[in-house]
């Protein structure tokens, strides 16, 4: 079981570098956004939303940094107020994660002034 639990706390933090690495592309060098895969930045739309984005990167690193501690204390710790105090702080950083996840989406909806059909529906 111990093995496990290192495997996971490895995994946990490999996963939070690489949010945070991805946030701070997005926050202080949007112009990088134009590398990642996916496509994610060759659009203007997800260009003017790096900042949403880096956002979100950057909760979700919060959160799979705070899920390493976990990994690491859960199973160790008698201490019930930590693991518990880790568990809310997790969930915290899951809420946040949801809600710049509503923001991207919010940027990058298409706006509402469109034509439904490109000859004015004639």
């Amino acid at each position: 079981m111990e093995t496990v639990r290192q495997a996971l706390s490895i995994f946990a933090l490999l996963n939070a570098a690489c949010w945070a690495a991805l946030a701070a592309a997005w926050i202080w060098r949007p112009g990088w956004a134009e590398r990642l895969p996916l496509e994610l930045g060759t659009h203007e739309r997800y260009i003017q939303a790096a900042p949403a984005w880096g956002r979100l990167a950057l909760d979700l690193a919060g959160f799979w940094a705070v899920a390493a501690a976990l990994y690491l204390t859960g199973g160790l710790s008698s201490n019930a107020p930590l693991v518990i105090g880790l568990f809310g702080l997790a969930a915290a950083f899951l809420m946040l994660a949801v809600l710049a996840a509503g923001r991207v989406y919010d940027l990058l909806k298409a706006p509402r002034f469109l034509p439904s059909a490109p000859d004015g529906g004639q």
